[in-house]
């Protein structure tokens, strides 16, 4: 009975470290989303100002910070990439990254919202934290947008964004990416740095 009441205290006594450590994990991830969509306020009430590699250049430094880029780029390359180098990871990393970057910037092009809500507390979901936030639209019901935030080595970055709570953007990208690695690397950086002019000279 003595050892079950020490271990109960000693239990007791980790559970406000434990709600520390899960506040301030909320909180990290929440400025991560905060961060990206700061970056995409500074220029919603400039679009038609701005061309669409100005947007880009706006953007492609806040989500090179805030996604987690290296799994994002393990996922849509898909079969093969273990047998990558380091060198060809980190260059297929970048030109996704870039990729990413351009289709933000060309999508703004129509973009109908005004403003995003974001919620302070998150959901835990398998490892990951779930931001959510809605965006204002000029016209017509919010509409939902959940971030996935995970870990990472340098800290919590989003891993995918999820449209009305079940659109993935992650899988968006795999899917127009298809089968660019078939090819092998060469070509594929090739293709995805085509796919990306393009995007940034309609």
């Amino acid at each position: 009975m003595v050892c079950d009441r020490r271990f109960f205290l000693a239990a007791l006594a980790v559970l406000p470290a434990l709600s520390a450590a899960r506040a301030d994990d909320a909180a990290e991830a929440v400025a991560a989303v905060q961060q990206l969509q700061d970056s995409q306020l500074e220029i919603i009430p400039k679009i038609g100002q701005m061309s669409v590699k100005q947007r880009y250049d706006a953007l492609r430094p806040p989500i090179g910070a805030t996604f987690d880029l290296p799994d994002i780029a393990r996922i849509v390359y898909g079969a093969g990439w273990g047998s990558l180098t380091d060198a060809q990871k980190a260059e297929w990393t970048g030109a996704l990254a870039d990729y990413i970057a351009a289709s933000y910037a060309a999508h703004l092009e129509g973009f109908n919202g005004k403003g995003f809500e974001r919620d302070d507390k998150t959901v835990a979901r398998d490892g990951a934290q779930i931001v959510t936030s809605r965006v204002i639209l000029t016209k017509g019901p919010p509409m939902a947008l959940d971030y996935v935030v995970r870990r990472t080595p340098k800290g919590w970055k989003i891993g995918d964004i999820l449209a009305e709570g079940s659109i993935s953007e992650l899988a968006q990208w795999r899917r127009s990416l298809r089968g660019l690695s078939q090819s092998g690397f060469a070509g594929a950086v090739a293709t995805l740095r085509q796919r990306t002019e393009s995007l940034l000279t309609p």
